[in-house]
């Protein structure tokens, strides 16, 4: 289209159109700004290689530590056995938690005062009354009770029951608070729309609220998961032949105290490492689940090759 001026020579409307092709043209002329250089890092870094450099080379050469002592018991089958019971109590442990802390979170939730208040006390004694006294407390629950249901309470309550009933209960105090978070974090708004829509409240809590809050306390329920994988080292004290137990009886016979100990100190950094993996690994995939997730990768993936504000442009043409 083109437009007269005042002598009737034509005039081409050349500042409406977008010369697309000159943009590009200067944008890849531009010249990329160089990162700076990070010394500090640098420095830091080397700094902390030396250190660590020194401390590995000291204990390497220490005739003190009996590194073939440790390396002797590293697979040695009573260790591994004593793994299996550190395994247990943690899983079992914190299964039944969880299963009790939903338990009292609803309770806590709920609009029946008594119920509610119950909850409240059971996570103010549980979380008040440090583990360690728990599993002495239910060692010796033979002492209040003799029998139980007409059975023998030692016989009832051996090491691993006792410490297996005392983790679960300290776990549940701090579990039943992160599902309160995890449900409380959930707009009521959405609550009440699947109620409108026709849903009984369980149906709502089952289909709205519980898929958002699994995603919420998988992070915290990670973390205290490997919490427990460290406490179970408490049932030492009474006998319940985890990973310490086995430690303590063998440095026991043989007095190579401190490489057992080295040994319990490697694989509880090897199943914490493990378990660390197997929460990021979880976390991605529940974050993947979310709706929009793989639309927002795509994108992410397509911004690193377009730049902004050609795709901004682009999407304004």
């Amino acid at each position: 289209m083109e437009n007269t001026d005042a002598d009737g020579s034509a005039m081409t409307a050349r500042h409406f159109v977008r010369q697309s092709d000159d943009e590009y043209a200067k944008r890849e002329k531009m010249i990329p700004a160089k990162e700076r250089r990070k010394y500090g890092q640098l420095v830091t870094s080397l700094i902390l290689l030396v250190l660590l450099g020194l401390f590995i080379s000291s204990q390497a050469n220490n005739p003190n530590m009996n590194w073939s002592v440790t390396a002797e018991f590293m697979f040695h089958p009573v260790i591994l056995s004593g793994i299996q019971v550190t395994l247990a109590l943690a899983v079992v442990a914190m299964l039944l938690s969880i299963v009790i802390a939903f338990g009292i979170a609803l309770m806590i939730q709920s609009r029946n005062k008594v119920a509610s208040w119950a909850g409240r006390v059971y996570v103010w004694f549980f979380r008040g009354v440090p583990a360690l006294v728990q599993v002495l407390l239910w060692y010796n629950l033979a002492v209040l009770f003799p029998t139980i249901f007409g059975f023998d309470t030692n016989t009832l309550i051996s090491g691993f029951t006792a410490g297996l009933i005392a983790l679960t209960l300290a776990e549940s105090g701090y579990m039943a608070e992160i599902i309160r978070g995890g449900i409380i974090s959930v707009p009521p708004g959405q609550s009440d729309a699947g109620i409108s829509l026709g849903l009984t409240r369980n149906e709502t809590l089952r289909r709205i609220v519980l898929p958002q809050t699994i995603r919420v306390i998988i992070p915290p329920t990670g973390n205290q998961f490997i919490g427990m994988l460290k406490a179970t080292s408490l049932v030492a004290f009474i006998g319940g032949s985890d990973l310490l137990t086995r430690v303590q009886l063998i440095y026991g016979q043989n007095f190579k105290i401190l490489p057992l100990l080295i040994v319990a100190v490697l694989w509880y950094l090897i199943l914490v490492t493990v378990a660390s993996i197997g929460q990021h690994y979880l976390e991605q995939y529940l974050n993947a689940s979310q709706p929009g997730a793989r639309q927002a990768r795509k994108k992410a993936r397509h911004s690193k090759n377009v730049p902004a504000s050609v795709e901004s442009e682009g999407s304004a043409l």
